[in-house]
């Protein structure tokens, strides 16, 4: 965690008084990937969890679809680069360029952005339930603050739980990688996520619903509130948005028959 902070001297005020105090601030990097030798993204997130932001995001935007896909990642820390050989992507220049928007699963819904959103975002089948004091318990984890945030502040959480444990967790100063992170863990692993839950500590807009939707999780726990696209492409994805999970009390907005008392 050390690397992960950056201590500033700031001025801290109480009423009308001013006091110097030294203050832990959470550190921010450009993460630049390249894929088959092509600069594709600079994203800016936190120095954890490099390579598995980096196979979440890859796979999240259409450019790999299986472990075999990738030959060789390495990275270089200090410059915060890095490169993945892999099986060519002939999408590779389109899935980045090509902005158009399509109706959501046929329900003329405005909500896809990109073309790898509609090429590979689908309805879920997962017919898989949890309990609500299961949900609980991933709350629970939400409520339990890393260190990292307890010394900034400065980050989003999240992971991801099977039968009332937590089998994966990421955190980062982007929510978006929080979701990337957690992707690329479970590719590495090699892990399906139909049958899993996700739990997030930040609200859920329409761009972090597709997210969850490409990772094929079925039902998102959510510490903060849904938009209202988010709402309309979980109900027409079969998607169980769980939001302003706290303690002993939740909002379930869509599918409700995966929450069982």
């Amino acid at each position: 965690m050390k690397n992960e902070i950056v201590t500033y001297t700031i001025l801290k005020a109480k009423g009308l008084q001013l006091e110097q105090v030294e203050d832990c601030v959470v550190q921010e990097i450009p993460l630049t990937i390249h894929f088959n030798r092509e600069e594709i993204a600079t994203l800016l997130c936190s120095p954890s969890q490099i390579e598995e932001l980096t196979l979440g995001f890859l796979l999240n935007e259409g450019f790999i679809r299986v472990p075999e896909d990738i030959s060789e990642i390495r990275q270089d820390p200090k410059d915060h680069l890095v490169w993945v050989e892999g099986k060519p992507c002939l999408l590779q220049k389109e899935l980045m360029t090509k902005r158009f928007v399509s109706a959501c699963c046929g329900k003329s819904r405005a909500s896809f952005c990109f073309a790898n959103d509609a090429l590979m975002v689908k309805p879920l089948t997962s017919k898989h339930s949890i309990t609500l004091t299961e949900a609980y318990g991933y709350t629970a984890f939400l409520q339990s603050p890393l260190p990292l945030f307890q010394a900034t502040g400065g980050i989003h959480s999240g992971g991801v739980g099977y039968q009332g444990q937590v089998v994966l967790t990421s955190y980062d100063i982007g929510r978006h990688n929080v979701f990337d992170k957690l992707n690329g863990s479970a590719f590495r692993s090699g892990l399906q996520l139909d049958n899993h839950v996700i739990f997030f500590s930040g609200r859920v807009s329409s761009e972090i619903l597709l997210k969850v939707a490409k990772m094929k999780v079925p039902i998102l726990i959510a510490r903060g509130a849904p938009t209202d696209m988010a709402i309309s492409q979980a109900s027409a994805l079969n998607i169980t948005i769980i939001g302003f999970a706290r303690e002993q009390r939740l909002n379930i907005y869509t599918c409700p028959e995966r929450i069982m008392v």
